[in-house]
């Protein structure tokens, strides 16, 4: 599915979005591997055709504020962490990698 996205401009966008689901996936937190999945899932339907970009950023919002509650429960020192693997994410792929999916699906 990141495979549509080659446009040297997204590029990094790309590299980025992909460490950053490999590092959540990777954690040992079920909230950081669920949150990847669902993203996950949410992309391919995306590049498919088959989620606009309103849904997703509706599916965004939700997932941001789950995290942030999930955050807010971490200790001081793991919270810069956990928002980079869950608010983050999100944000980046909402911003950066999901409007060349809409585009390339079209």
């Amino acid at each position: 599915m990141l495979d549509q996205v080659n446009d040297s401009t997204v590029a990094d966008a790309k590299k980025e979005l992909q460490n950053l689901l490999a590092d959540a996936k990777g954690d040992s937190a079920t909230f950081f591997q669920q949150n990847a999945q669902k993203l996950e899932e949410r992309l391919v339907l995306v590049s498919k055709g088959e989620l606009d970009q309103d849904d997703f950023n509706f599916f965004v919002e939700n997932q941001k504020r789950a995290a942030q509650i999930f955050i807010d429960s971490q200790p001081p020192q793991a919270q810069e962490r956990a928002e980079k693997l869950t608010i983050h994410l999100l944000e980046v792929a909402a911003t950066k990698i999901v409007p060349v999916l809409i585009a390339a699906a079209l």
